[in-house]
């Protein structure tokens, strides 16, 4: 979203990049030559690696403050961060099939699969937990609705009427009635076939 839409968005959906979406992707540009050249970055730009940034962008004709340049490397850095790690969850992906093969000594440290893991356990807690509790109240309202809506009904005689001495309810008491008949019918016949 900060860079604005690549090539193929713009030659199909007839975008075009904005200015600020251009120093977006400059500045993205030379902070990822920063990271290229050190791959341990810190996760915070020093002072001189700020100004050798702005200072190449004007070169370029670009203008940009070091706010820009920050909220810029925020984005870019956790980018970078998250494709380092997955790169080494893969390596350690393949250190645990040599471990399974017998190979012991793989000098892997897989510290970040525990943490993804860590996190992805508690994000399936966390989502558990706030969906029963949506549930819970969703169910307390409903209740609540429903046992209004009744009490309404209780105070409304008229209402009250309508509903107990509708077709419905007299054809339910004809059922009723009917059953009952049928049931001493069988009774009656359970007792002629035991006299004789």
């Amino acid at each position: 979203e900060l860079t604005g839409p690549g090539k193929w968005e713009q030659w199909t959906h007839w975008k075009s990049k904005t200015q600020d979406h251009r120093n977006r992707g400059a500045t993205k540009g030379e902070l990822e030559k920063i990271l290229s050249a050190e791959k341990d970055h810190k996760s915070n730009l020093a002072t001189d690696e700020l100004t050798t940034v702005r200072r190449n962008l004007q070169t370029s004709g670009i203008e940009v403050t070091n706010d820009f340049i920050r909220e810029t490397w925020y984005h870019v850095y956790r980018q970078f961060f998250l494709t380092k790690a997955l790169g080494q969850c893969q390596e350690c992906r393949k250190g645990f099939y040599y471990y399974q093969k017998g190979f012991t000594d793989s000098g892997l440290e897989c510290n970040d699969v525990v943490l993804f893991w860590r996190l992805q356990r508690m994000l399936q807690i966390t989502s558990n937990a706030l969906r029963q509790q949506v549930v819970n109240n969703e169910a307390r309202r409903l209740e609540r609705i429903i046992k209004e809506v009744l009490d309404e009904f209780g105070e409304d005689q008229d209402t009250l009427a309508k509903l107990l001495t509708g077709p419905r309810v007299q054809l339910a008491e004809e059922l009723k009635k009917v059953r009952q008949i049928q049931e001493k019918l069988e009774e009656f016949i359970q007792a002629l076939n035991k006299e004789k």
